[in-house]
């Protein structure tokens, strides 16, 4: 039997016989009912959302931020799903493969159950979406498995990309999507797909490269001529988010922004809603099926960086991409619960290199740097001149040599050098290929550039002498495309990101002599 004591003000309703608290609430507060509460508004939150109102289910969701998508909304938005139907069923992967793959690369941490749940049922999952709501993927060919020396791996069969989505769909909720990191768009707020970069490398030699960047550039000129912040072409984890966000309105699904949620509401071991602060003052949420907690990381909390970092807690630091709003509150709810974290991961965070671009106002921009690296005539060094690593490498394993390489160290800074003829050639981070300007990068120290490599080496403030024996070994094998020190390019996920053109190895050159770098 349940008794409940009134006081002015918040109410704690207990049970008699154990006299523990099951909740607070304040008898001013709003109250709302729903069948599905889901906490946060990542690619999780919002595909659960959707699966739910597909269903038939009255959903509300909740988002602490002021916009949408969390870091899904700054993402790739790239899925692996083994034997997607966008393969069209390949002959050339099977269960046994992805889940023999997946063994391999997880090691000691391999939990079959998991492993195999996700291999059978992931592709049915997705389909589920894009046929009940605006999601849409396309198969990235060129893609090809991270680990592909392992047996299992496949070439272009498993990673797929978010469809690019005309923003314009959304209405007046386009403004409420969290918009990309700014220094992935280009012109004052166009973004850039996968798909897209290669048009804009080969553009003064392509006619179909031309054609698509002119398209891209008129949309872009029209969205900005008629007052809208950013462009309305949506890519990667923005459109994802954007075509979910959109079957959600549409759907009716009520979506509450600066929304935090202050507890659950639980009855004994079951949790029935939860009190949140919505701009409007406090509402109690009442979910008669279940509350999905699909918040976000925990990368803007200090403490749980250093509870859940092994680099954090030994003293090293690190930037983030991702939003501050990601303050773990939502492992928090986790734990009121009893129930616990599992950091005993290999990987606890989606690590990449990234460079910092200084701005006029004296705040900076993070770049991060992906297929660059693997590009010839680019070479990772440290403040003695030496390589690092195989720069060609994925870019979590990438960050981990960096880790390593530099435990000592309060952070973890290099600089990836290039000549001005590979520069030109492919870019470097935020600096574009030719015919791009690279001036402004000069002007602002997020490009350095070096008469001879002394003198680059005196701009950087690294050993000389180390830095010219390094390139002088690096170009002695490279002239005939070897890397004997990491084998850069030795394998397909390397050469893939590479330039196919430059033989024998898409990865490698010589630098030679003229160059220039950027600090990472």
């Amino acid at each position: 039997m349940l008794h409940t004591m009134l006081v002015d003000g918040p109410c704690l309703l207990v049970n008699s016989n154990t006299a523990t608290e099951i909740w607070k609430f304040d008898m001013r507060d709003e109250v709302f009912d729903c069948d599905v509460l889901v906490i946060g508004s990542g690619a999780a939150g919002l595909a659960t959302a959707v699966t739910a109102a597909v269903l038939g289910l009255k959903v509300i969701l909740t988002e602490h931020a002021a916009h949408i998508g969390g870091p899904s909304a700054i993402s790739g938005g790239e899925v692996w799903v083994p034997l997607n139907r966008q393969a069209g069923g390949s002959a050339n992967d099977s269960e046994e493969a992805a889940i023999g793959y997946l063994a391999r690369v997880i090691g000691d941490n391999f939990d079959r159950d998991r492993v195999e749940t996700y291999v059978r049922n992931a592709a049915t999952a997705l389909a589920f979406l894009e046929d009940n709501s605006h999601l849409k993927y396309e198969l990235l060919e060129t893609v090809v498995d991270y680990f592909t020396d392992l047996e299992g791996a496949t070439k272009g069969l498993r990673s797929l990309g978010a469809v690019p989505f005309d923003g314009r769909r959304l209405g007046k909720h386009f403004k409420t999507i969290r918009s990309p990191m700014p220094a992935s768009m280009i012109f004052g707020g166009m973004s850039l797909g996968r798909l897209d970069i290669p048009h804009f490398s080969r553009f003064t030699r392509s006619l179909p490269s031309l054609l698509h960047v002119c398209g891209m550039l008129a949309k872009h000129m029209r969205d900005r001529l008629l007052g809208h912040r950013r462009g309305t072409r949506m890519v990667m984890g923005n459109a994802l988010v954007g075509r979910l966000t959109l079957t959600l309105i549409e759907r009716k699904v009520a979506l509450w922004t600066n929304t935090s949620t202050l507890e659950l509401v639980r009855r004994h071991d079951r949790v029935l809603g939860a009190i949140v602060a919505h701009p409007s003052g406090r509402r109690q949420v009442n979910a008669h099926r279940a509350v999905v907690i699909a918040t976000g990381s925990f990368s803007g909390n200090r403490q749980k960086q250093i509870e859940f970092l092994p680099h954090v807690r030994a003293g090293q630091q690190h930037r983030s991409h991702l939003p501050d709003t990601n303050d773990g509150s939502g492992l928090d709810l986790v734990r009121k619960l009893g129930g616990s974290i599992d950091n005993t991961l290999v990987q606890p965070a989606a690590f990449t290199p990234v460079s910092i671009i200084p701005r006029p106002d004296g705040a900076d921009w993070l770049t991060p740097h992906f297929g660059d690296r693997a590009k010839p005539g680019v070479i990772v060094v440290d403040g003695s001149g030496n390589r690092i690593a195989n720069e060609a490498t994925n870019y979590h394993d990438f960050v981990g040599q960096m880790l390593r390489h530099s435990a000592s160290k309060a952070s973890a800074e290099f600089y990836l050098v290039t000549s001005h003829r590979h520069l030109r050639a492919y870019g470097l981070g935020r600096v574009p290929a030719s015919p791009g300007r690279i001036s402004p990068f000069l002007r602002n120290g997020y490009l350095l550039k070096g008469q001879t490599l002394s003198d680059l080496a005196g701009k950087l403030g690294i050993d000389a002498e180390g830095l010219v024996k390094t390139v002088a070994a690096h170009d002695s094998h490279a002239i005939r495309g070897d890397d004997p020190l990491f084998n850069k390019g030795g394998t397909a996920y390397e050469r893939a990101a590479g330039d196919a053109a430059n033989e024998p190895n898409p990865c490698v050159a010589p630098l030679g002599r003229d160059l220039s770098t950027q600090s990472g």
